[in-house]
């Protein structure tokens, strides 16, 4: 077997991928199981199931409140996911990168909401897209991914 110079690079292109994939992906534990809400709150559970495409690539996830404030619950990654817990309120998830997608809950006290995020194709960077997934396929996603240390 001869080794040639383009073998070398393509090992080492290999290898670089390889390390870039499986670094990007969420590091914190594995999702355990789904909780149920106190009485007085909502919770909401906002994953990424693990993909191929836009492997490398997270974006932060906001809550936007009807009084305005706004703030970052936590950056999703591949294969990664949030668990957010709230007074019951009507509150806006959002995420962007070169576009914005969004979504409005009008959360119920006792209750559970799943959204799920993925990364599209972008002209520059990928898009985020967040849609309202059904309890039972969240609870078989999740079972995929680890929590989002912050």
């Amino acid at each position: 077997m001869r080794i040639t110079k383009k073998s070398i690079l393509m090992t080492f292109i290999g290898i670089l991928a390889t390390l870039i994939l499986t670094g990007c992906g969420a590091t914190g534990p594995k999702f355990q199981a789904i909780e149920i809400p106190q009485k007085s709150e909502s919770l909401v559970y906002v994953y990424r199931p693990s993909a191929f495409m836009g492997a490398a690539m997270s974006f932060d996830i906001h809550v936007k409140s009807k009084d305005g404030s706004d703030k970052v619950i936590g950056s999703l990654s591949n294969g990664s996911y949030i668990k957010y817990i709230t007074k019951p309120k009507k509150v806006e998830f959002w995420a962007k990168t070169e576009a914005k997608s969004s979504l409005t809950l009008d959360m119920k006290a006792n209750t559970m909401y799943c959204i799920k995020g993925k990364m599209g194709m972008g002209f520059l960077v990928g898009r985020p897209h967040l849609s309202i997934v059904e309890n039972k396929l969240c609870q078989q996603e999740l079972k995929e991914t680890s929590a989002v240390v912050k």
